[in-house]
């Protein structure tokens, strides 16, 4: 990749954003979807995990990956134990795991190389 390095900067500059967002006071949100904020934690991490595996390819450091996500998230559900206005949530804990899967099984599909590609378009664009 051309621009890994900026890639990088981005995820865990999403990294710091989940933290914030999992850890702020929210207003409670009346949803007409049971779970709604299980599938909303599942996208959002799922795109954390896909975003990092898209810029690791050894299956060592997916594996990393997959830990690392699990972990995040047990870690969040903890520190949100912790306040006062938030709660500790196995389901929440289960979906991490869940999410995290899901992403390194993607790996091996065509969609591990979408960042790939548009890193090469850019490149491309920026050098023609």
């Amino acid at each position: 990749m051309h621009y890994r390095g900026f890639w990088l900067l981005l995820g865990w500059l999403y990294v710091l954003l989940l933290l914030y967002g999992s850890l702020i006071r929210v207003l409670d949100i009346n949803t007409y979807i049971d779970h709604t904020n299980k599938l909303i934690h599942f996208l959002l991490y799922f795109l954390l995990a896909g975003w990092f595996v898209q810029l690791y390819s050894r299956l060592s450091q997916r594996i990393v990956i997959l830990g690392s996500e699990k972990l995040l998230g047990i870690i969040i559900e903890f520190l949100q134990g912790l306040t006062t206005y938030r709660s500790f949530d196995m389901l929440d804990a289960l979906a991490s795991s869940i999410r995290a899967i899901s992403a390194f099984l993607l790996a091996g599909t065509s969609l591990a190389l979408l960042l790939k590609r548009f890193d090469n378009w850019l490149y491309q664009r920026r050098n023609s």
